[in-house]
């Protein structure tokens, strides 16, 4: 996949728009007898070109095609009026001829400049674009002339290269650009009775972590890992990142979620990563069952349990015994993987024990687990001891399960793994670790399990097989407790996450 990776090429120029105006200004100062009217002073400069695989021949010819020199005239939709002007030196930078115009309000929809050969060079996005975030000052915008004032606008445009023209919101020229990095990524995952597939991939792009809204969002994108389709878009998804040469890639950074195969991971890019991705392999691949590479990303879900094997008179299948969210990331200054636990409810009458599992020996375990035991030949990290005390630091049985009853905020316990000699360990995208409950209760003590090195528990109930362990998505609501989770989300309750019936069954409705 030597031509995965795709680095652009960008130009960003600042445009000053300079009124001049006829007559005297308010300080009586004299001023230009010329007809009132605006003209465009440009300067701006280069980004270097970052092509892995560029020839120098080709280097030469992009450096050309965004050489503010070769612009030779605008062509400008002002007011509904197309106007065409000439580009001409200004000192060190460069401007257009005067636009004579009459006071008032005029908006600018469209600003594209032309080489002598009629080809575009550059030109300003619009609002709602897929460049136009990339901008300060999209398209449209208004410009006010009145007169005995000198009134400046700064507006910036990018250079026109080999892309298509809904990235700008023209739908008239065959040219797109962009002033980013990108960050190409491929994904696959482990079926175990099929081999590897490829992941559908879907992206967002924010500012920052506190600054995810709908009107925060850069730039989306998606890929549908149709890997057997002629079109490889379907299988590499690019993210683009928008890049200022001024300043240090290492402070500027983007706050990405990133689902796979519709579970998320989300983290802070920082561009000098993305440098070194785009450096060390051409792009970024996330991959189970091999060494991947998701020290860039977190995922945050839930485990959730029903601690009874029993029949259908005993078992109550409401999944809220235990439930622990989990958010597992890769500290990218260690190379450690990281398990940071929380309680989130409990309804066992039961004592449980939280542990997990990690694939052979090897691993240098420091946080908070409790005890480590290798004796088996794999690894068992116990978290919780027991799930009242250790847990929820209660008593009680019953934690955010029932309305009007105990509730309190779970013991957050970090677990730390060096996974550098533990030549076994697998990463999974969905849960990266196996699980393991064990319970003491009425009917002696066992384990329940879950994940890849065991088969994990199930119980039967009205005829259905349903394992003891459920992994959700992190914002996955819970029933009360002794509710059947099947009357809220129906049969395919393990694989379906939206409430389908029943709303008022789940804890979050309490009180309502």
């Amino acid at each position: 996949m030597n031509n995965l990776s795709k680095k652009f090429n960008l130009l960003i120029a600042c445009f000053a728009l300079v009124f001049l105006y006829s007559c005297q200004n308010e300080e009586g100062d004299s001023v230009s007898e010329e007809a009132s009217g605006v003209e465009f002073v440009l300067s701006g400069h280069r980004v270097a070109d970052a092509k892995s695989d560029a020839k120098s021949s080709d280097l030469a010819k992009d450096e050309e095609a965004c050489d503010m020199a070769l612009a030779s005239y605008a062509v400008l939709t002002m007011g509904g009026i197309d106007y065409t002007i000439d580009m001409k030196t200004w000192g060190n930078s460069y401007k257009t001829d005067l636009i004579e115009l009459d006071p008032g309000t005029y908006q600018v929809t469209s600003f594209v400049l032309f080489n002598g050969n009629d080809d575009e060079l550059f030109a300003t996005p619009k609002t709602g674009s897929e460049f136009g975030p990339f901008v300060s000052q999209s398209l449209p915008f208004d410009v006010v002339v009145e007169n005995y004032r000198k009134i400046e606008y700064d507006i910036e445009v990018l250079c026109v290269e080999e892309f298509t023209p809904p990235q700008f919101g023209f739908v008239f020229w065959d040219v797109t650009i962009k002033e980013v990095k990108n960050l190409c990524v491929f994904a696959n995952f482990c079926e175990p009775d099929a081999g590897h597939e490829v992941a559908t991939l879907e992206a967002f792009i924010y500012p920052n972590e506190e600054s995810t809204s709908e009107e925060d969002l850069i730039w989306s994108g998606s890929a549908d890992g149709d890997y057997d389709s002629d079109n490889p878009d379907n299988e590499l998804l690019c993210l683009k990142l928008p890049y200022d040469p001024s300043i240090p890639t290492e402070d500027q950074s983007y706050y990405i979620e990133l689902f796979v195969n519709g579970i998320l991971f989300e983290g802070t890019m920082p561009l000098d990563r993305v440098d070194m991705i785009n450096a060390e392999d051409g792009y970024l691949h996330l991959n189970e069952n091999c060494d991947g590479d998701f020290n860039i990303f977190s995922n945050t879900y839930n485990v959730a349990w029903e601690a009874l094997r029993g029949d259908d008179n005993q078992n109550d299948a409401d999944y809220n015994d235990l439930i622990v969210q989990t958010k597992s990331f890769t500290d990218i200054n260690t190379g450690e993987l990281n398990f940071v636990f929380e309680p989130l409810a409990r309804s066992a009458g039961s004592e449980l024990g939280f542990k997990f599992w990690l694939p052979g020996t090897g691993y240098v375990i420091s946080g908070d687990a409790t005890s480590v035991d290798t004796s088996s030949g794999d690894t068992e990290i116990e978290v919780y001891p027991n799930t009242r005390q250790a847990a929820f630091g209660s008593n009680s049985g019953f934690v955010n399960a029932r309305c009007n009853d105990v509730t309190g905020n779970g013991i957050v316990k970090t677990v730390k793994v060096d996974i550098t000699n533990a030549p076994d360990f697998t990463y999974f995208l969905l849960n990266p670790y196996d699980a393991n409950l064990g319970v003491d209760g009425n009917d002696g003590i066992f384990d329940l399990t879950m994940g890849n090195m065991f088969t994990p528990s199930t119980f039967t109930k009205d005829g259905q097989e349903m394992k003891n362990g459920l992994i959700t998505p992190k914002d996955w609501k819970w029933v009360v407790d002794r509710v059947d989770i099947r009357t809220v989300y129906g049969p395919s309750f393990d694989t379906n996450f939206v409430p389908v019936s029943n709303l008022g069954s789940l804890y979050e409705s309490c009180g309502l």
